[in-house]
């Protein structure tokens, strides 16, 4: 039901309904990783917010799948999506990750000021994000 509501016409259930499935979800969940993931698309600012909630919760500080999802969507044609790739990215790397470090860093020159504004306050999170912290 929750993955299915995600898709609902109404940002209130899609924001719930992302709320419900990172909840419910586990860890080794894919699927459901993968539709929360679908969910930092979203048009709307909170089903997004929810998705960047969810995702660090369930996957935690250094989680290489969530990485991965959130590092696919880095160069996303909407502003909103890069934006919350970058801020779930600060939740969940570590500062040991050069790769993606340099990613968000080159979101500092991104076409967006939100974009760019996430970009900067995300490299400060990422060096508090010790290795081995979950």
């Amino acid at each position: 039901l929750a993955k299915t509501s995600c898709d609902d016409r109404s940002w209130i259930v899609r924001k719930a309904a992302t709320d419900s499935l990172a909840k419910i979800a586990t860890l080794n969940d894919l699927p459901s990783l993968r539709k929360l993931a679908t969910m930092l698309e979203d048009f709307d600012p909170l089903p997004r917010m929810a998705a960047i909630y969810g995702i660090a919760e369930l996957c935690g500080v250094g989680h290489r799948k969530a990485i991965g999802l959130a590092e696919a969507r880095l160069e996303h044609r909407d502003p909103g999506t890069r934006q919350a790739c970058v801020q779930l990215l600060e939740k969940i790397t570590t500062s040991d990750n050069d790769h993606i470090y340099k990613l968000v860093e080159e979101r500092l020159e991104d076409e967006d000021e939100h974009v760019r504004d996430s970009a900067y306050y995300g490299l400060i999170e990422i060096k508090k994000n010790v290795p081995g912290r979950r």
